[in-house]
C-alpha cells in the first residue's frame, strides 16, 4: 500500500507542478516584464494616467512575488516528503513552463489582466483603438 500512496503523491506533485507552480511563477514574472511594459505603453498612448500605474503596479508585483514564493515553497516541501518527489515536480513544472510560456508575451491575456487590474481608471475607447491597431 505504501508504494501506491507514493505513486499517488508523485502524480499529484506532477499535476501541481504543471497546473499550479508553473503558471503562478510565470504570472509573477510577467508582472515585472510584460504587464509592466504594457502599462507603460498604455501611459504613452494616453489610455491611463501614470499615477494609476505607480499606485497599482508595485502592489501587483509584491503580491505576485509573495504568492509565487509560497506556492514554490509548499511544492518543494511536499516533494521532499516522498521518493522521486523532486523529479515528478520538476517534470510537471518544466512541461508547464513550455505550455504556459505565452503568459510572457503580449496577447489577449495581457489586455484582460490590464483591464481587470486597472478597473475603470483607463480610457476604454483609446484602449480599443490600441488593440485594433496592434493585435
Amino acid at each position: 500500500m505504501d508504494d501506491f500512496v507514493i505513486f499517488i503523491v508523485n502524480a499529484v506533485l506532477t499535476v501541481a507542478g504543471f497546473f499550479v507552480v508553473a503558471p503562478v511563477l510565470l504570472s509573477a514574472i510577467s508582472t515585472f516584464t510584460v504587464q509592466k511594459r504594457f502599462a507603460q505603453a498604455m501611459v504613452r498612448e494616453g489610455v491611463i494616467e501614470e499615477k494609476h500605474v505607480r499606485e497599482i503596479q508595485p502592489k501587483k508585483q509584491v503580491a505576485g512575488v509573495i504568492i509565487a514564493a509560497l506556492v514554490i515553497a509548499a511544492a518543494v516541501l511536499a516533494a521532499r516528503r516522498v521518493n522521486y518527489g523532486y523529479i515528478c515536480l520538476s517534470v510537471g513544472f518544466l512541461v508547464g513552463l513550455l505550455k504556459y510560456r505565452t503568459i510572457l508575451q503580449f496577447n489577449s491575456l495581457t489586455v484582460k489582466r490590464f483591464q481587470s487590474a486597472y478597473g475603470d481608471s483607463y480610457n476604454a475607447e483609446k484602449l480599443n483603438k490600441y488593440i485594433d491597431k496592434m493585435f
